[in-house]
């Protein structure tokens, strides 16, 4: 139960996060800071797994300061982390 919260979250931000790198606003940097700041505690918390954790709150606390290459490789990092926590990755 408590990973299928995590799931949820994650599912959302994914899809999010793409089209932020894709193309990114300021708006679109503050709706997925909010999902970043659901998800981080939920990571570290239900899955136990710190290092993921912080990647997220750190994509997060870079919108929109840091450039899309320099966050893109991060998101890659979220990802990769991510399915080997258990977490499914949407293709959306």
């Amino acid at each position: 139960m408590l990973n299928d919260d995590c799931q949820t979250i994650f599912d959302v931000f994914v899809p999010m996060a793409r089209d932020y790198l894709e193309s990114p606003g300021i708006m679109a940097a503050l709706e997925l800071d909010k999902i970043c700041m659901q998800l981080y505690p939920m990571v570290a918390r239900n899955l136990g797994n710190m290092e993921l954790s912080n990647r997220i709150r750190d994509f997060g606390r870079n919108l929109p300061r840091k450039n899309t290459d320099e966050l893109r490789v991060l998101f890659k990092d979220i990802l990769s982390l991510g399915q080997s926590a258990g977490l499914k990755i949407t293709k959306n």
